[in-house]
């Protein structure tokens, strides 16, 4: 079981989505879920997690670098209160894209991250290499940041030790770990976590859900990490899921440091 879920797609979306913020939000309530980061592809969501009703759920609202997106309202976003920020994740067209390059505002915007004062995650979203390790120098450099490598599996392993000794944390997700992506490479499981672990690194799991085809993202999500459990050990798979978000939320609070 998840403890918090830090990456789900609630709707409205181009895409088919299995619920709007408030179903996910219930749903996260039935489930025993204690927050969730809503993720969008085409807009930032800190708004909308400030228009869902009270609960006991924290919804962590994000900002993202995609191709609609500009400057200024990044950082209005992040002045509204988002905690996540996404590298860009879909091409100009809208559609899902890989190997995406930073937006020509990032030197700018890089420099009003590297002064915020309250902490930020900055998630690699589809970045290509070069923006990942961006994203992981400058997270470096600033301690109200903390980089989290997105999508994990299908980072190569030298990469992933190259963005551990920067300081970066890792995400491991089960929509990526359960479904095949065309054309790219998914590294196996056990040894890139063996490997993260010799390497003192944070991982931890999401689910990547809240599509239709999916179903209730946090049941989702507990089916994919018993399947990891059985792939790269049952232990693993529950400080995945337990310790490995609540870690992440609480440097995100301030309780623990970079």
């Amino acid at each position: 079981m998840l403890s918090y879920d830090l990456h789900v797609h609630p709707g409205p979306s181009r895409a088919p989505r299995w619920g709007t913020g408030e179903e996910v939000q219930r749903a996260a309530e039935e489930a025993g879920v204690r927050g969730f980061v809503w993720k969008a592809h085409e807009g930032h969501t800190a708004r909308l997690c400030a228009e869902l009703p009270p609960s006991p759920v924290r919804a962590f609202g994000s900002a993202s670098l995609n191709p609609w997106s500009s400057l200024d309202d990044v950082l209005d976003a992040i002045a509204e209160g988002a905690q996540w920020l996404w590298g860009p994740t879909v091409s100009a067209a809208g559609e899902t894209a890989w190997e995406l390059e930073l937006p020509p505002y990032w030197p700018e915007l890089a420099v009003a991250l590297a002064r915020l004062e309250r902490r930020l995650i900055v998630a690699t979203g589809h970045l290509q290499p070069a923006g990942r390790s961006a994203f992981a120098n400058l997270a470096a450099s600033s301690p109200n940041l903390l980089c989290s490598v997105t999508h994990t599996l299908y980072v190569p392993p030298d990469e992933l030790l190259e963005l551990s000794a920067l300081g970066a944390v890792f995400e491991l997700d089960a929509y990526t770990f359960t479904h095949e992506l065309p054309g790219r490479t998914l590294e196996p499981p056990a040894a890139t976590l063996d490997a993260l672990e010799r390497a003192g690194a944070l991982v931890y799991f999401t689910s990547d859900g809240g599509q239709a085809s999916t179903g209730n993202p946090f049941v989702f999500g507990a089916e994919s990490l018993d399947h990891l459990g059985e792939v790269a050990g049952a232990d693993r798979a529950e400080r995945l899921g337990g310790a490995g978000p609540e870690a992440v939320v609480a440097w995100v609070d301030g309780r623990l440091g970079a």
